[in-house]
């Protein structure tokens, strides 16, 4: 019998995977880790962009994913014990119970305003855009598609639920896998 010792989660933008990564954090008493986050404060530190206009930059210079990729990869093998907040992580982390986040795109452009990230695009149209275009260059990338239900142990729909319901979701299916 297999038993995981970390969890991905994947899904478009405004799914709820930080916040559910955290409550599964504080649950678990995983670290939880978040490519999003390093891909951004990598953007802001060394280009002075937003992650939009980073992203446009990967689409430009695919070895920027590459480099993100190895070492976000890299650091989640070494351990165990952690969440990862990680689109590609049912590709590229080992060991891992996989989650897919869904949701609707008006409920994701609402928690994204919600969020009041600083220097992105949060109308639906713009997050339509940004969640196509990575799906398209990590198609066209690595040859997966990480929206597709048969990448994951797990599918949850995440419009009607809670952060912590969603974690709850999860944890029991964790402990069961």
């Amino acid at each position: 019998m297999l038993t995981y010792n970390k969890i991905t989660l994947s899904g478009v933008a405004g799914t709820g995977k930080s916040t559910v990564g955290k409550i599964l954090k504080q649950k678990l008493d995983y670290e939880f880790v978040s490519v999003g986050n390093f891909a951004r404060e990598y953007a802001e530190k060394e280009f002075g962009l937003t992650i939009n206009a980073f992203q446009e930059k990967c689409r430009l210079d695919p070895s920027l994913d590459e480099m993100i990729d190895r070492k976000f990869k890299a650091y989640c093998n070494e351990r165990s014990g952690i969440i990862a907040d990680y689109r590609l992580g049912f590709k590229f982390i080992e060991n891992a119970f996989h989650c897919l986040l869904t949701v609707s795109d008006p409920v994701a452009a609402t928690r994204i305003q919600q969020g009041q990230r600083q220097g992105e695009a949060v109308d639906a149209t713009s997050i339509q855009q940004r969640n196509r275009e990575m799906r398209d260059r990590f198609l066209e990338k690595y040859g997966v598609d990480f929206t597709d239900t048969k990448n994951y142990h797990l599918v949850i729909n995440t419009d009607a639920l809670t952060p912590h319901a969603v974690a709850d979701l999860i944890v029991q299916a964790f402990s069961h896998a």
